[in-house]
Order: C-alpha cells, then sequence, then structure tokens
C-alpha cells in the first residue's frame, strides 16, 4: 500500500530541472496514520532539489528532523547558485498543502526575476 503513494505534482514552469529527487510524496505527516517503519521513507531531509540555471537559483525541500513526525516539519529553501550559495528564501510548514502553495509561488517568483 505505501509502496504506491503518488508523488505530489506540481506546476513547474519552463525553465528547471531536477538536481535530486528521493520523494515528495502526496501524504500528510499523521504520525498515527503512517507506520513507524515507513516515516523515514516519506519525510526525510532530502526530499526535492530543482535548479533554475537561468536565474541561478536551486530550491531545495526537506523534512527536518528527519523521520519525526511528532517535531518536525518541512522546510523549503531557495539558494542562489548552490546550497553552499547566499540563502535567498526559507519556508517552513507541517502542512504539505501549504507547501506546494509556497513551491509554486517562488517557482513563478524566479522565473520571472523576482527571487
Amino acid at each position: 500500500m505505501w509502496m504506491d503513494t503518488p508523488l505530489q505534482p506540481l506546476r513547474i514552469p519552463a525553465g528547471w530541472t531536477v538536481a535530486h529527487n528521493e520523494g515528495l510524496f502526496e501524504i500528510d505527516p499523521i504520525p498515527d496514520k503512517i507506520p513507524d517503519e515507513e516515516h523515514i521513507c516519506f519525510f526525510r531531509e532530502d526530499m526535492l532539489q530543482m535548479k533554475n540555471q537561468d536565474r541561478n537559483r536551486l530550491l531545495d525541500v526537506g523534512w527536518y528532523p528527519e523521520g519525526d513526525l511528532e517535531r518536525g516539519e518541512y522546510a523549503l529553501h531557495i539558494h542562489e547558485g548552490d546550497w553552499c550559495g547566499r540563502l535567498l528564501h526559507e519556508f517552513r510548514t507541517r502542512d504539505r498543502q501549504s507547501l506546494v502553495i509556497e513551491i509554486e509561488r517562488v517557482f513563478i517568483a524566479i522565473t520571472e526575476g523576482q527571487l
């Protein structure tokens, strides 16, 4: 059942490439609905990383602390260049839908040169 969990659909504008995809899944962080041994499979630090070469931006999404559904939260970071580059934007939430809205918002802002 858990292996059939789909990836979270995202509206991605032109100009973005996937650098790393360990899975941002279409599943909410509800501890009592996900077996303990599966927490780390769906909620890890390295979920999604995408690049926009034209704007020299890196989008990175993960769950911190990894596998901890009680205290953890999604973190979205936007860096100039790569992970070592200047942090331009950070967003944290426990709500998957809020995360998706913010990811899609920053995709557009970056693509249009606003971030």
